[in-house]
């Protein structure tokens, strides 16, 4: 396993091993500091270390600097530091270094213990939804002005924008600040969508998974939002 710590830092940079931190010189000679980007690879390592123990693997480590301007001043002892034009080379002589080690029912199992301590972040708001501005805001006025929609796209009054694929962001906005869960009513108070029946084909549109009868319909919006409404248009 390969740990890459990526740097975007642009400038001279120096790495010291005693004090852990990178220091940055401008080209005006400002001098400022940074978290060392070693002593973040070789925790990373640790973890994955402590959490790979049963399979033997090896883990490597190394910190790319991306910006092809950078200039690099000091080497280390501990981890390999280079610019992201070297990443082939050091990944080729780690193929020699070390062959082979797990085979593809062990590499299965090891994606799937990685995924499962992954860590989706909750959001939670305390502030009450009458607060957020509603409707779809229009992106080429700044999000300042609200689109209405009409015949299945959305439109701004001001700009005259159109657009049908805005409505995700929006819907995305609705499900991280109020509910992810909507009713053909909570739609059309928050879109300001005057018509039922062009709400419920906006719904049905995108083939949400729902419970209850059609009067009280409940439609349930999925955690993968956006690639969920994406395959509808």
């Amino acid at each position: 396993m390969l740990v890459v710590e990526i740097k975007n830092i642009h400038g001279r940079l120096e790495f010291d091993q005693h004090t852990h931190q990178c220091t940055r010189t401008r080209v005006d000679g400002t001098v400022e500091g940074f978290p060392n980007a070693l002593t973040q690879t070789e925790r990373h390592m640790g973890f994955l270390k402590n959490l790979i123990t049963s399979y033997s693997l090896p883990v490597e480590g190394a910190v790319v600097i991306a910006n092809p301007s950078t200039i690099i001043v000091n080497s280390t002892s501990t981890l390999p530091i280079f610019h992201a034009s070297g990443l082939h080379k050091y990944l080729q002589s780690l193929f020699k270094k070390h062959p082979k080690k797990l085979m593809d029912n062990q590499l299965t199992q090891l994606v799937h213990l990685l995924l499962s301590k992954q860590i989706i972040p909750q959001i939670h708001t305390s502030i009450a939804p009458s607060r957020f501005r509603h409707g779809v805001l229009c992106p080429k006025c700044t999000y300042q002005n609200n689109m209405y929609f009409h015949r299945g796209i959305w439109k701004c009054s001001f700009c005259h924008y159109r657009s049908i694929e805005i409505f995700t962001e929006a819907m995305l906005d609705y499900r991280l600040l109020i509910s992810h869960s909507i009713t053909n009513k909570q739609l059309r108070a928050f879109f300001r969508i005057n018509s039922n029946d062009a709400a419920t084909r906006l719904l049905r549109k995108f083939q949400f998974p729902y419970t209850g009868t059609y009067k009280n319909r409940v439609y349930h919006l999925p955690e993968n939002l956006l690639e969920h409404m994406k395959n509808f248009f």
